[in-house]
């Protein structure tokens, strides 16, 4: 396995408006299954409709299996490769943050779920897709006079139908929970997103959000089944195997670069949240195979 001393990222710099928007036809014409072959994450959401076909990821070292009628969206930050596919019929979709507003991203960030995966009615899809279609058209267009603003007022309407589809199922499954316990989870989830690097105790959590300590964790269990330390342990070793499989960054590298002064506290978190070392797991990613 080949790696670098960081993650390879690919970025949206060279695409028009923050946006990249391509039909499986014209990315994969022959309709053949093929591989990709090295792991990366982006610096903006990828986003795919599977109208026909079949699709395998690894997002975070899980698999995710694609078929018909679904949608998939990948934050930005994520490890993923696809691993294999044969695609008839939908649409890749990238976009960079910016292009969204700030309640569309509090919405993206406060989703429960690290994979944005839903199940669609053959309905469903057919009208995401003719949309996108729609976005396409716009999108390959150089003469439109407001090709920026339309494609990208697109976008913002079609990630806030995805968001609906999600949250609608999400919804489903947290019916018997009060709104205001859903909204203090989904708020502390948002905050450990993006600052997972820094805080590491509960009470930072709670002082940030105004709330006590034990109604903290008691609701985030109540809603999720975890205390909030574990989301917390989570959130850091998975960026912590993320960099010891995708990079040739020294262990203690690692743990400096999630804030651990003490290097050694890091191994024994990791091997009790892993349930082997740092060392013993890089290893282990060595011997794998990795396309």
């Amino acid at each position: 396995m080949s790696k670098k001393g960081k993650i390879p990222v690919h970025r949206m710099d060279d695409w028009f408006s923050g946006i990249y928007v391509k039909s499986f036809a014209t990315a994969n014409s022959a309709g053949k299954t093929y591989e990709v072959s090295q792991a990366h994450r982006h610096d903006f959401y990828y986003f795919v409709l599977l109208d026909k076909g079949e699709m395998e990821l690894e997002v975070d070292f899980e698999k995710i299996q694609l078929a018909d009628h679904s949608l998939f969206l990948c934050y930005p930050g994520q490890i993923h490769r696809i691993i294999s596919a044969d695609l008839e019929q939908g649409w890749f979709l990238a976009f960079d943050p910016a292009i969204l507003d700030e309640k569309l991203k509090n919405i993206l960030d406060q989703c429960l779920s690290e994979v944005i995966r839903v199940p669609l009615s053959p309905e469903q899809s057919m009208n995401l897709s003719s949309f996108i279609n729609h976005l396409h058209t716009i999108y390959d267009d150089r003469t439109h006079m407001f090709r920026q603003t339309i494609t990208q007022s697109l976008v913002t309407a079609l990630v806030y139908q995805i968001a609906s589809d999600y949250l609608s199922m999400e919804r489903i499954n947290l019916i018997k929970h009060a709104t205001r316990s859903i909204e203090i989870t989904k708020t502390f989830k948002q905050i450990l997103r993006h600052n997972f690097k820094s805080m590491k105790k509960p009470s930072e959590f709670a002082s940030k959000m105004n709330i006590s300590v034990s109604h903290l964790n008691d609701t985030v269990r109540s809603v999720t089944g975890f205390p909030v330390t574990y989301y917390i342990q989570q959130e850091l070793m998975r960026e912590a195997q993320r960099l010891l499989y995708h990079s040739d960054l020294a262990v203690k590298e690692i743990a400096d670069s999630l804030g651990f002064e003490d290097p050694q506290y890091f191994n024994r978190l990791f091997s009790k949240v892993i349930g082997i070392s740092p060392g013993a797991f890089r290893k282990k990613a060595e011997t794998s195979v990795h396309l």
